[in-house]
């Protein structure tokens, strides 16, 4: 029972969190006031219960668990969309923060590719010179063989 209403408070707040994402006036208004952002987490905490059979008890306590859990991200959708930071940056921090760290990994990426292959170095160069030392020695063979 605790692990279904756990499941619940968290998928929730999930739909909640996402819709709130793509719709700014519902994330402002549950912003700006806790009253909105309890009813909506109830009603939808409510609707999700009822569709995946859960009643009384286990659905209210998802609510107010999802509840909980959906203020913080209120706070970090508010930060991520709507902040000074967030306009100046386009309006989205997920997005640009997202870019910013796929440069900075293909960077850490060639980096340590760099690292490895000096470190390799004597591993592959000897390699290198014993395949060409090996081909030269097949075409002077060849060559031999052809002349006599």
């Amino acid at each position: 029972m605790f692990s279904f209403m756990m499941l619940l408070a968290i998928a929730s707040a999930i739909v909640e969190l996402t819709f709130a994402s793509k719709f700014p006036a519902w994330r402002k208004a549950a912003k700006r006031n806790k009253a909105i952002n309890l009813a909506i987490s109830l009603g939808l905490s409510f609707v999700l219960g009822i569709m995946f059979g859960a009643a009384g008890l286990i659905a209210m306590s998802a609510a107010i668990i999802s509840t909980v859990i959906a203020v913080p991200g209120y706070a970090v959708l508010e930060w991520a969309y709507d902040s000074p930071e967030a306009q100046k940056h386009g309006g989205n921090l997920f997005k640009y923060y997202a870019e910013r760290w796929k440069i900075a990994m293909s960077d850490l990426v060639k980096l340590v590719y760099k690292i490895i292959k000096i470190i390799t170095a004597p591993i592959w160069i000897t390699r290198a010179i014993i395949e060409k030392i090996i081909y030269y020695n097949n075409k002077v063979r060849q060559y031999r063989l052809s002349r006599s």
